[in-house]
């Protein structure tokens, strides 16, 4: 299930508890204070970078202070002598002793300790799915060093690196910390606590130096060291992979996807060693947390159903299992075919792969029967059946309560990211590359995708206060609230219309009727003539869609395309805006800008590990990482001054221009932030979430399978033919019309 337990006890109380205000608004001024440092490979693999104290200082906004000189290299030589250390620490202290001598003016310069100041910092995160990394996020960040009288970043550098186990500091990963501090109204010191401190593991791109006679002004490019997975010397192939498999993980004797890809991966290392480009190889490792392949997921997966029509594996031993990938092993599963040219991503691979299996390619496929499935509704077996009960289900005025409260519970559908981080192995240094050898680790995690996102023309839930249900309410001018926005700017695309993708032709025999059906595997037709009065999604067909590596043997596989498409590309959705507010560090996204950690050996997990959107309890921030961020933005705009009365709104009379048709609820996806001269501002670009004002009339629910079932290409006791039909159906919604008698 899908609730969300905060939400439920918001819902269930009623209180505004739910909304979360600034946290720095507590403070009556302010500074943002960054530290760059070192981190070694054992605390970025254990997230223990989150707790301890920093090391290595190589840069501080106002001076790095006496802190800074603690070294890393020096706490392994006192944990190694007091037997404690970690497991192979002495074997790399020794590699670092006999290296020493080389790096050795560049700790005398590091442990000087002198003052090289940060400044001028932006990060832009893109936290949701989006059209340049398709289900992974992406963020780069922009800032300022300056060195008065000096010319030693980079020397600072080379030495925190080295202290903290690399030999290759071109690669290594660097520590940036965010924290606040300031006065209260009362002038007392206020310190910021781990709520509002960041941490982020970064990897330097760029730099770029200006000298003169005052010193040195850099002017740095770096990404988060969990975006380095997405670097095209890792993350495209440079060979072809062709597979079938129809399990993630080895089963009994038939090998899993996971193992098919990575032993192709590891081919392709040999190959290059044995090109002599590369002593040593990359390790790479593709993983689905347990949350994904859990029987939870499963619980609505439908596609083991006979749904496919492929080539299928099944279980000969006549035992009924429980599998690694969560459902009936003993059950026959399709097979996916899948294709991978040189010049793929993986990550493109790995999603597509994903993405068509049971669970997820339901959700796309058929999403009011996955749904009610999941909110713990028994739909019949019989596919005719549960069409009609589901379209009695939505068309009942009786039940319309009982669906508004569902919808308020489970308001958050189940989808997945793809989070990648990159291991270091500084035990060895290739001769060839000059780099250490790396472990590249993508992993497909939850994440939860809004309702409201997944509306389609004509159609919408009814009247709700979805503005309670967000965590953080903007009120702009003429509202008497605002304390936080600063400005705003909207993108209205009034030709926008969703996409509706037909079927690819498959046959000359499907024709007609037949193959408009069969190409429809869950058709939901809106009642509503305008769901919004001035927002009305509008939807036509199209053939446009993304290209899939997976071979997919359903007839109507284009509609998951087409539900990945629309996911991945929310700025081009027809309301976006640009949301100017006072810097919250709550939308810096702990999740987001963390690396995933090494846990039990072999396996990888998240930091932050919450079913929430938000994290209350450690890092005050959203869970971009796991959940859809959503906020309510509420705008005003005075019709005319009455000159009787001196007013600018009416107090009885409500107009339009009282509540502007872009209010509502929006989806953030971008968060800009800049730290400039003492001032943080932050801009959201959010886009607005489908038909929150409609009247949530019943739509028609159609079923093309079951619809397939009742026609024949012939006359029989009356009946009329496909023709028939056809010659009279003017557009889609009339067919549906023509045809629903047929099912009851």
């Amino acid at each position: 299930m899908v609730g969300n337990t905060a939400r439920e006890a918001y819902i269930m109380k009623g209180t505004n508890s739910f909304e979360l205000p600034n946290p720095l608004h507590k403070y009556a001024s302010y500074n943002a204070l960054f530290t760059l440092s070192g981190i070694t490979e054992q605390e970025f693999r254990e997230g223990a970078y989150l707790t301890r104290p920093l090391h290595d200082v190589i840069a501080r906004t106002g001076g790095i202070g006496p802190d800074g000189i603690r070294s890393a290299y020096r706490r392994s030589e006192i944990e190694l002598e007091k037997g404690k250390g970690p497991a192979g620490g002495y074997k790399l202290l020794q590699k670092l002793r006999e290296q020493k001598g080389r790096y050795e003016e560049s700790i005398s310069v590091l442990e000087r300790n002198h003052d090289v100041f940060i400044e001028n910092v932006n990060i832009l995160s893109t936290i949701a799915p989006n059209t340049d990394r398709s289900l992974a996020n992406f963020t780069k960040m922009e800032f300022e060093i300056h060195e008065p009288y000096g010319i030693t970043l980079i020397e600072k550098i080379r030495a925190a690196t080295f202290n903290s186990g690399f030999l290759d500091y071109q690669d290594a990963p660097l520590l940036l910390t965010i924290e606040f501090k300031g006065f209260d109204e009362n002038g007392k010191a206020l310190m910021s606590g781990m709520s509002e401190t960041r941490k982020i593991p970064i990897l330097i791109a760029k730099v770029d130096f200006d000298v003169n006679e005052g010193g040195a002004r850099y002017s740095i490019v770096a990404v988060p060291y969990s975006d380095v997975g997405f670097d095209d010397r890792f993350k495209v192939l440079r060979t072809r992979v062709d597979l079938t498999a129809s399990n993630f993980y080895t089963v009994r004797e038939t090998k899993g996807w996971k193992d098919i890809f990575e032993e192709a991966l590891d081919a392709q290392m040999e190959q290059e060693k044995a090109e002599k480009v590369r002593e040593f190889s990359d390790k790479y490792r593709l993983e689905i947390d347990d949350k994904l392949l859990s029987k939870d997921l499963y619980d609505y997966a439908f596609t083991l159903d006979s749904i496919y029509a492929g080539k299928t594996v099944a279980d000969t031993s006549g035992e009924e299992q429980i599998g690694t990938d969560g459902y009936n092993e003993g059950a026959a599963k399709a097979e996916q075919t899948q294709t991978a040219d040189s010049g793929t991503t993986i990550v493109k691979a790995f999603e597509d792969w994903v993405r068509n299996h049971p669970g997820f390619f339901d959700i796309a496929q058929d999403f009011w029967r996955a749904y009610l499935t999941m909110a713990g509704y028994k739909l019949p077996q019989n596919e005719e059946d549960r069409t009609r009960f589901i379209n009695r289900l939505l068309t009942s005025k009786e039940k319309e309560n009982e669906l508004q409260q569902i919808f308020l519970k489970y308001q958050y559908v189940p989808w997945f990211k793809i989070k990648s981080t990159v291991f270091t192995d500084t035990s060895k240094l290739d001769s060839v590359t000059k780099m250490h050898p790396k472990e590249i680790v993508y992993k497909a995690i939850p994440y939860k995708v809004h309702v409201l996102k997944l509306l389609s023309a004509g159609l919408s839930i009814g009247n709700v206060r979805w503005d309670k249900l967000v965590r953080k309410n903007y009120n702009y001018i003429y509202t008497g609230d605002n304390v936080d926005v600063q400005g705003l700017r909207i993108n209205y695309k009034s030709a926008y219309y969703m996409r509706n993708v037909r079927g690819d032709d498959k046959s000359e025999n499907e024709t007609g009727i037949k193959k408009v059906v069969s190409n429809l595997s869950n058709l939901v037709f809106g009642q509503e003539d305008y769901p919004e009065p001035l927002l009305p999604l509008r939807t036509y067909p199209t053939n446009i869609k993304g290209r899939s590596t997976v071979e997919n043997f359903r007839a109507d596989g284009h509609k998951g395309q087409e539900f990945f498409d629309y996911l991945t590309n929310p700025e081009a959705d027809m309301m976006k805006i640009e949301l100017d507010i006072l810097g919250d560090p709550q939308f810096i996204c702990q999740d987001v800008l963390s690396c995933l950690k090494r846990i039990n050996g072999q396996k990888t997990d998240q930091v932050i590990k919450i079913d929430s959107d938000f994290d209350e309890n450690q890092f005050g921030s959203f869970n971009a990482d796991q959940y859809m961020t959503l906020i309510n933005l509420r705008y005003r705009l005075p019709a005319d001054v009455n000159d009787k009365k001196g007013t600018m709104f009416s107090g009885t009379d409500r107009v339009r221009d009282e509540n502007l048709f872009f209010n509502g609820v929006y989806q953030v996806v971008k968060v800009d932030s800049k730290f400039d001269q003492g001032q943080f501002l932050q801009t959201l670009t959010c886009v607005r979430m489908n038909n929150q004002q409609g009247e949530g009339t019943a739509p028609n629910v159609i079923s093309s399978s079951a619809l397939k079932s009742k026609y024949i290409d012939k006359k029989n006791d009356g009946e009329k033919t496909v023709s028939d039909i056809k010659s009279k159906a003017l557009n889609a919604k009339q067919l549906v019309d023509e045809l629903k008698g047929f099912l009851k």
